[in-house]
């Protein structure tokens, strides 16, 4: 259950920061800000109250939106975003116990995750299209 709240939070945080940064046009820096501090108040709340047992949900956020600061020619739409937010789940799940408190982390995860998804469409050629966005 952790795991899929994990990925959830994950490919929320993604597409938020990426549809703040690149749809509304307000820059990579202010989406990431935005969702960081959104959910690092929400969770904050959700978990003094009990309402959730999983702590560590707003530091997946912060990942996550490492990751939707992306440029739009790597990641053309929000289902791109969707897929990269969910290689970045997983990469945060594989990578939980290892260098704990060493910086720079959580940004090599997202660095990771985008190259990834790059590598992915890059190997899969025309099946998926980076044609214009829709949103």
């Amino acid at each position: 259950m952790e795991n899929i709240l994990i990925i959830i939070v994950s490919i929320i945080a993604g597409m938020a920061t990426y549809y703040i940064s690149v749809i509304m046009g307000k820059g990579a820096v202010f989406g990431s800000a935005i969702v960081v501090l959104v959910s690092g108040l929400l969770f904050r709340y959700l978990e003094a109250e009990n309402m959730i047992a999983i702590s560590g949900l707003a530091v997946v956020a912060t990942t996550a939106t490492y990751t939707g600061m992306v440029a739009q020619k790597n990641v053309a739409n929000l289902k791109e975003m969707a897929a990269a937010g969910f290689i970045t789940a997983l990469l945060y799940i594989a990578s939980t116990n290892t260098f704990a408190g060493v910086g720079g982390r959580l940004g090599t995860i997202a660095a990771l995750a985008c190259f990834t998804w790059i590598g992915i469409k890059k190997l899969l050629g025309n099946k998926i299209k980076a044609a214009e966005p829709r949103y």
